[in-house]
């Protein structure tokens, strides 16, 4: 071997791999110091520790990869891991149930626990005495799990660390939304989200305090109006309060709210809600075009499991078209291959 395809050997084996590192870390760094409220990021965050890491194998730091490593582990004992994550699912929706209203979105953490459940016990007859259909339909069930496992690790780390990367983040206006009442009472839940939003309002010395919320059909009064007369029996100063009253979704409370500002105020705003519903919130307000970010008020413990899974339920619905692609993808090919091979 000559000296220049020794020279150009190293290139290829060192240089491009560490300079493609660098490259995509780089470009995910402007990327959400750009904007953060895109949930892509948590793929290409994804991606730049696989290629870090893979320039740190090849370099020699490392022995391997330790983000593929890390993956090959968490596949290995991914079924304890299901059942661990099934029985909290489970005792978890046993809990919703007892202490709030039967719903669809309050039993989400109960029909997960079943259907994780249910996927793991059929898995033995299936794979020893099923059909061949039977066992391209577990193999597709299985990977369409898989997918939504890591799409929903992907959520819920990328908006913890939202929650990181907005913290100090200014702002010239604060906006509270509504979360229900109870007749005309404020419920606790809501209850946070106003005190977070007296905090945040004097923490980044913002100039209005906007509380946004409709009357719903079994309320007294509107939402915004109650939150006021809260603020104002807390040490809200009425002066620098707004109520926006006629809303009746988050995107209604974001669009009205934004209206009501853009006449007194310019600039940036901070979008205060329930912590398992601060990112879809920031979200939801990029795509809106509203300049604002988003933090979240703490949430009882019982209660977030449930909700932070029906957040990411409204965000695969959002995105729908997107997802039944991945889904066609990812999850048809294997059992199709499996289905033609019998």
């Amino acid at each position: 071997m000559t000296e220049f395809a020794v020279i150009v050997l190293l290139i290829l084996s060192f240089v491009v791999p560490l300079l493609l590192a660098v490259g995509v870390c780089l470009f995910v760094r402007r990327r959400i110091r750009t904007d953060p409220r895109r949930l892509g990021n948590a793929y290409w965050l994804l991606l730049a520790a696989l290629l870090v890491g893979n320039a740190a194998a090849t370099l020699g730091i490392v022995g391997s990869n330790p983000v593929v490593a890390t993956g090959l582990f968490l596949a290995v004992v991914s079924p304890l891991i299901a059942l661990v994550f099934a029985g909290f699912l489970l005792l978890n929706g046993v809990v919703m149930l007892r202490r709030e209203r039967v719903s669809a979105g309050n039993s989400l953490s109960l029909l997960a626990g079943l259907a994780i459940v249910a996927l793991l016990v059929v898995t033995v007859p299936v794979l020893l005495n099923g059909t061949p259909w039977m066992r391209a339909l577990w193999l597709f069930c299985t990977v369409t799990a898989l997918l939504l496992a890591f799409q929903f690790v992907a959520f819920l780390g990328y908006a913890r660390l939202y929650a990181w990367l907005v913290h100090d983040r200014p702002a010239d206006w604060v906006l509270v939304l509504g979360s229900g009442l109870r007749g005309s009472e404020v419920p606790p839940l809501l209850a946070s989200r106003i005190r977070t939003g007296m905090d945040e309002f004097d923490r980044r010395s913002a100039r209005l305090l906007v509380l946004s919320g409709g009357k719903g059909s079994d309320e007294q009064l509107a939402e915004g109006e109650a939150m006021r007369r809260w603020a104002i029996a807390h040490g809200a100063d009425p002066a620098a309060l707004r109520t926006e009253t006629e809303s009746r979704n988050t995107e209604q409370n974001l669009r009205f709210s934004d209206t009501l500002v853009r006449d007194e105020v310019s600039g940036s705003g901070l979008i205060v809600t329930s912590n398992y519903h601060a990112f879809r919130a920031a979200v939801l307000a990029r795509r809106l075009g509203i300049d604002a970010q988003a933090v979240g008020a703490p949430t009882a413990g019982y209660y977030w499991p449930s909700a932070v899974l029906r957040e990411f339920v409204a965000i695969l619905r959002e995105h729908r078209v997107r997802n039944l692609v991945l889904l066609v993808l990812v999850c048809v090919p294997a059992p199709l291959a499996m289905l033609l091979a019998a």
